[in-house]
C-alpha cells in the first residue's frame, strides 16, 4: 500500500514521523502545498522521503469567497497531483487548508489528522472544513485523547470519533549527545519556549512564579501573540525583572541549544476548555534533552510520563512541583530516565503505531 501525504509548508516543518515511515516501510511520498508567490523560496528536502510541491495562485480567503476561483485552484492542483494520485492507495491529509482537494480524493482511502481544536481557536471560522474532513475521512487521527473522543461531538456537532495518535519529537534533532559537553553553570534556569498567548500562558501563574523564585533565572523564547493588547502589556511587564530574559523567537533548527541550557522546562497553559484538546510535542523534545518538565494539568495525555513531567492542577501546586523539579533536575539517573522515556515516544514508535492503525482499519 502506497501513501501520499498532502501537507502544507507549516505542518511539514516537523516531519520526523513521515520520514520514519518512509525509512521503515518505503511506501510514502509527500506533496507540499505552496502559494505561487513562494515559488523561489528554499524548498524542504529529505534524504528519506520524496518531496514534491504543488502551487495555488490565489490567497486562500479569495478562493473561499469565489466559487469560480475555488474551481480554478482545484483544477490547477489536479494538474500537479494527477500522476501522484494514480500511484497511491492512501491519502494522508494533515491540514484543514487541504480540504478543497477532497473531490480529488474520493476514490482513495482518506486519513485525516487533527492536531489542534481549530474551530475553538478561531471562533469556529474553520468549522465547515473540520466537519468535511472528519465526516469524509475513512480514518481520523487525533493528537490528543480529547480531540479523538470528545471534540467532534461536542464542538462540531457530528457523531465522529478519532484514533488517538499522539505527537512526538525528532530525536535526531533533539539529541542529548549533541550538547552534553556544554559547560553548565551553578545557576538554576527555568525556561519557556513557544508562542505566548491566552491559551499557552497563564499570566497569573507567571507572575506568581517570578515572585516565588527571585533567585531563579527565567528565560522566555517565542512570539508574543496575545489577542488582547492589555495581556501583551502585562506580559512585557513580567519580563522586566533582572532575573527574567525575553529572547524572542528562535528558529526551530537552533532552539535545541537554548533549551539544553535550561534546568526546568515550563508549560504554562491556562486550564480551560480549549487547552484540554492540545497535546504539545515539546513535552517529548524536553525529555529528549534530559529536562524535567513542570506543567499545568490540562488533560491525562501525559499520564505515562509522570515520573518526569510534574503536572499541577492549581497555581499553588505548580509552585510545589517547581520546587520538587529543582531538587531532581540535574540528577544523572533522572536525566537518563527522561531520555529513555522520550525514546519510547519517538517518531519511529509513532510510525509503527500508525501502520498498526492502518492495517487494522484499511
Amino acid at each position: 500500500m502506497n501513501i501520499l501525504a498532502i501537507v502544507t509548508t507549516i505542518e511539514f516543518q516537523n516531519r520526523a514521523t513521515i520520514e520514519a515511515l518512509s525509512k521503515k516501510y518505503k511506501n510514502v511520498r509527500v506533496v507540499v502545498k505552496r502559494n505561487i508567490k513562494d515559488y523561489f523560496k528554499p524548498k524542504t528536502q529529505s534524504i528519506f522521503v520524496d518531496i514534491d510541491y504543488f502551487y495555488t495562485l490565489f490567497p486562500e480567503k479569495t478562493s473561499r469567497k469565489y466559487k469560480f476561483i475555488s474551481f480554478l485552484e482545484l483544477s490547477i492542483s489536479y494538474f500537479f497531483l494527477r500522476k501522484k494520485l494514480n500511484n497511491c492507495d492512501i491519502c494522508l491529509v494533515t491540514s484543514i487548508h487541504i480540504t478543497y482537494l477532497l473531490p480529488l480524493l474520493k476514490n482513495k482511502y482518506l486519513i485525516s489528522l487533527f492536531v489542534d481544536p481549530y474551530s475553538l481557536m478561531n471562533g469556529f471560522k474553520s468549522k465547515k472544513e473540520e466537519v468535511l474532513l472528519a465526516e469524509q475521512s475513512d480514518l481520523l487521527l487525533c493528537t490528543s485523547k480529547q480531540l479523538a473522543t470528545t471534540y467532534c461531538k461536542k464542538h462540531l456537532n457530528i457523531d465522529v470519533e478519532g484514533h488517538y495518535w499522539p505527537n512526538t519529537a525528532d530525536l535526531d534533532r533533539w539529541n542529548f549527545d549533541k550538547f552534553n559537553e556544554r559547560i553548565i553553570t551553578n545557576e538554576i534556569v527555568f525556561g519557556y519556549a513557544g508562542n505566548m498567548n491566552e491559551i499557552t500562558i497563564d499570566l497569573e501563574l507567571v507572575e506568581l512564579l517570578i515572585s516565588e523564585f527571585p533567585e531563579i533565572k527565567f528565560r522566555f523564547a517565542g512570539s508574543l501573540n496575545f489577542s488582547d493588547p492589555e495581556n501583551v502589556k502585562r506580559m512585557k511587564n513580567l519580563l522586566i525583572p533582572d532575573n527574567v530574559s525575553y529572547i524572542g523567537k528562535i528558529p526551530y533548527e537552533s532552539i535545541q541549544e537554548e533549551v539544553f541550557g535550561w534546568d526546568v522546562c515550563l508549560m504554562l497553559d491556562n486550564i480551560n476548555e480549549l487547552s484540554k484538546y492540545v497535546h504539545h510535542n515539546k513535552v517529548y523534545q524536553y525529555l529528549a534533552l534530559g529536562k524535567v518538565v513542570v506543567a499545568t494539568k490540562t488533560h491525562d495525555d501525559y499520564s505515562n510520563l509522570v515520573e518526569e513531567i510534574f503536572e499541577a492542577e492549581t497555581k499553588e501546586n505548580f509552585i510545589e512541583k517547581a520546587r520538587e523539579a529543582i531538587k531532581v533536575c540535574r540528577q544523572q539517573e533522572r536525566i537518563s530516565n527522561r531520555i529513555k522515556l522520550a525514546r519510547t515516544e519517538s517518531a519511529d514508535v509513532r510510525a509503527a503505531q500508525l501502520m498498526d492503525i492502518i492495517k487494522k482499519n484499511v
